[in-house]
């Protein structure tokens, strides 16, 4: 059993199970490794997200601000243990496109720099108010139903894109294939394998930022020395002064050209980033819960992120949210720290502040070197694992699918990719699950009780019902696979046929043609078919064309009542009326029976009326003379589990009138009208005074019924618990 520990500063509890959990460094130096991360991914997204606007402000500055205070924002709002909050890579890119589209139209529409940044801005709020609208809406469910394969593609994929983007960068040199590529991959990976040794050799260590220190003053030393690097690396950002935030500029924006001209293609945007941001956020918040144990209210989660990231966008900033990737690097590290997030965005404030003076003298490929290293972390280990591919190959395909697909082609188109393969997965999985439990022994039997004789007909002759539990949803691929299986398992004594739909909570129009074809070649071949627990509309559908009941015990009684059916009429047994007494009467001399039935008080019961209820004291033994009588555990019996029904010449109320206990059911008619007779308990006393031999026979013919019920009710259980 896994155990669980409490962080001292989250209080939140860590699961500890199969896979070994690493020693937890401290929050600061958890917090220094994912500003490692932070510093060069989001200052390479925000150069590239207000590339167009260089020439009105200093680039460094809007990237860094933009790095720094959105986090903080969040950061100090609305504290996670364990998530640290950063522009992510779909925010920022498709930020850019829309600062892009509207610097394209600046010219056209008469707008400054600042006034591009306000447009792009509201563009980007209205984005994050419909990411507020799926929060309302409680939405951030439909994450649930994303399979595994899905959720570690996209953790795979935003790893590998870090690192595609980087070898596409040339590793910072600007481009591959430069002539400076070379140097820049060996400084890069440099990086990276000195800062994987640190974190094996010493795990609490910032092993990251300590790799890229090191690296930056080889190279720096290198360059002073004349080795002929001096030009070869490229500045993270190039020497400037330091500079605030461009603030934008509300005034003087034709909003309605804008919106004429624009407005749909912004529209648009908006609402992919809110799609897009939002299931990141949502599948990183299930592996929260399932991997870490920490529980959260998904929905309120994308609120308040919601609510702050438009506030960010409408003061010019890429919007922060929840970085998976800094988040894993810190819950790596330290556990659900509120300590390292909040050093995280301590640190990122301080290289916002000091960045433009000091940011300069670190190469772009010691940054490119630590993405390098952080996509590859990103990878969930169960996907490297050979022997995880060998045990899951489907699921282990699946996950590297959407991954590869993510990491060449963008979130936006891994995004439909994983939609896809969950819904492969949801359909592949009801497919092959769709039949829960298939029963063919005959032990399934209804709650209807007969006489022994016809009971002892029936019981040999169940293994001619077969009895097929379904399960999940029918879609018609779902469907189809149901009939074939149904086709294959049926055997040629089967007669009959139950499809038991109590737990499909819903059937598409197609599904519901393939169950009135399969009904159809069935009754063809001479096999009967009965549908249980079939929804009100789908029985609609499908009308008269399939036979369908309330539920897997009344269509059971359907196939009890046709096996009895067959039986010949020389071995009927009918109950007369002359014998009032029934089955309690079988052995009894006539002098006896007589006296007997002297006593017993008529009574006719109404349809739909109620005999007796659970609770009641009288210790009546009642006789079913004609029509048939209920027991439930309620009263009405469509409100309650049918317990038993009986009918002519069979007894019930038996345990009151042996014990003396109040009644634990209720019995009634269900549909028509029966007639009864009563057998109080004093004027059965004070027969058996006179007829001491015969009570001892009624009595004995009770205890038979008795247990002839409670096998069949053990056997029921049996059925139903196998």
């Amino acid at each position: 059993m896994p155990d669980t520990q409490v962080h001292p500063e989250s209080a939140t509890p860590v699961r500890r199970g199969a896979r070994a959990v690493p020693v937890p460094s401290s929050g600061m130096a958890a917090a220094w490794s994912a500003a490692a991360v932070t510093v060069p991914h989001a200052v390479g997204l925000g150069l590239l997200a207000f590339a167009p606007l260089a020439a009105d402000h200093s680039l460094a500055a809007l990237a860094l601000w933009s790095a720094a205070l959105p986090g903080l924002l969040l950061t100090l709002a609305a504290p996670r243990a364990g998530v640290v909050y950063a522009p992510t890579t779909v925010v920022a890119l498709l930020f850019a496109a829309v600062l892009a589209t509207v610097h394209g139209a600046a010219p056209g529409l008469g707008l400054n720099a600042r006034q591009v940044l306000a447009v792009t801005g509201t563009t980007v709020a209205l984005a994050f108010v419909f990411q507020w609208l799926l929060g309302v809406l409680r939405l951030a469910s439909v994450a649930r139903f994303l399979p595994i394969s899905v959720t570690h593609g996209f953790a795979a994929g935003v790893g590998l894109s870090m690192v595609l983007g980087q070898v596409r960068n040339g590793f910072g040199s600007g481009a591959l294939g430069d002539e400076r590529t070379a140097w820049h991959a060996l400084a890069a990976l440099g990086v990276a394998a000195l800062a994987w040794w640190l974190r094996g050799r010493w795990p609490r260590m910032p092993g990251l930022l300590t790799a890229v220190a090191v690296v930056s003053v080889a190279v720096a030393v290198a360059g002073i020395w004349g080795a002929g690097l001096g030009d070869v690396f490229v500045a993270a950002v190039q020497p400037s002064a330091f500079a605030g935030p461009l603030w934008p500029d509300w005034g003087g924006v034709p909003w309605m050209a804008v919106a004429e001209r624009h407005g749909q293609a912004l529209v648009l945007l908006a609402l992919l980033m809110a799609l897009v941001n939002s299931l990141e956020v949502l599948v990183f918040h299930q592996e929260l819960e399932l991997d870490h144990g920490l529980r959260v209210d998904a929905n309120a989660a994308l609120r308040r992120e919601s609510l702050l990231g438009a506030l960010c966008a409408l003061v010019g900033m890429i919007p922060a949210s929840t970085s998976a990737s800094r988040s894993r690097i810190v819950l790596a590290q330290a556990g659900p720290s509120l300590q390292a997030m909040r050093w995280h965005a301590a640190i990122m404030l301080g290289v916002a502040m000091t960045g433009a003076w000091w940011l300069h003298w670190v190469p772009m490929a010691c940054l490119a070197g630590g993405l390098v290293l952080a996509g590859l972390l990103q990878v969930p280990g169960l996907m490297w694992s050979s022997q995880y591919a060998r045990q899951a190959r489907f699921t282990w395909v699946q996950s590297w699918l959407v991954a590869l697909v993510f990491a060449v082609f963008g979130g936006v188109v891994a995004l439909v990719a994983g939609l896809v393969v969950a819904t492969f997965v949801l359909l592949h999985d009801s497919a092959t699950t769709v039949l829960r439990h298939v029963r063919m022994d005959g032990e399934l039997r209804s709650r209807r009780l007969r006489r022994a004789a016809s009971d002892g007909w029936i019981a040999p002759r169940m293994n001619q019902v077969a009895v097929f539990e379904l399960q999940g949803v029918m879609s018609f691929g779902v469907a189809a696979h149901l009939a074939e299986q149904v086709r294959l398992l049926l055997q040629p004594r089967h007669r009959w046929a139950v499809l038991d739909a109590s737990r499909v909570p819903a059937w598409d129009s197609t599904a519901l043609a393939q169950l009135r074809a399969l009904v159809r070649d069935l009754q063809q071949q001479g096999i009967a078919v009965a549908v249980a627990s079939l929804d009100g509309i789908a029985a609609a559908q499908v009308g008269s064309a399939v036979r369908s009941f309330a539920d897997l015990d009344r269509a059971l009684e359907w196939a009890e009542a046709a096996i009895l059916a067959q039986r010949p009429q020389h071995l009927r047994v009918r109950h007369s009326d002359s014998d009032p007494l029934g089955e309690i009467g079988e052995g009894l001399q006539a002098q006896a029976r007589q006296a007997l039935e002297a006593v017993l008080r008529p009574q006719l019961v109404p349809g739909h009326s109620i005999v007796f209820a659970a609770g009641d004291t009288d210790r009546d033994l009642l006789i079913v003379q004609s029509g048939h009588i209920t027991l439930v555990t309620h009263w009405p019996a469509a409100s309650g589990l049918r317990l038993a029904t009986v009918g002519p010449g069979m007894a019930f109320g038996e345990m009151a009138f042996l014990s003396g206990a109040p009644r634990t059911a209720c019995a009634g008619t269900e549909h028509g009208k029966a007639r009864l007779v009563r057998l109080a308990r004093a004027d059965f006393d004070a027969w058996a005074q006179q007829h001491p031999q015969a009570a001892l026979t009624v009595m004995n013919n009770l205890a038979q019924i008795g247990t002839r019920r409670l096998a069949a009710t053990t056997r029921q259980l049996r059925a139903v618990l196998e």
